[in-house]
């Protein structure tokens, strides 16, 4: 039964997901999260629930690194 399920799935048209604002709202709420980590405070409680220690916290900073260029840098205030 398994199978027949999952060979029905693999037969359904992708669905290629349309992001109704074009990316707006991923952008700013990433610039919000950037933005906090100028925060002495919003640093000190990461540090204090160890989000620090958590693999995919690091993963997820590393993926910011992007902010570092000139293209997105001057959004950062």
């Amino acid at each position: 039964m398994t199978s027949t399920l999952a060979l029905s799935r693999n037969n359904l048209p992708k669905k290629t997901y349309k992001d109704p604002d074009g990316g707006r709202q991923r952008f700013l709420l990433e610039l919000e999260f950037i933005q906090c980590l100028a925060n002495p405070t919003y640093i000190h409680y990461l540090a204090q629930n160890r989000y620090f220690e958590d693999e995919a916290f690091i993963e997820y900073l590393n993926y910011h690194q992007y902010w570092q260029r000139p293209e997105y840098i001057k959004f950062i205030k």
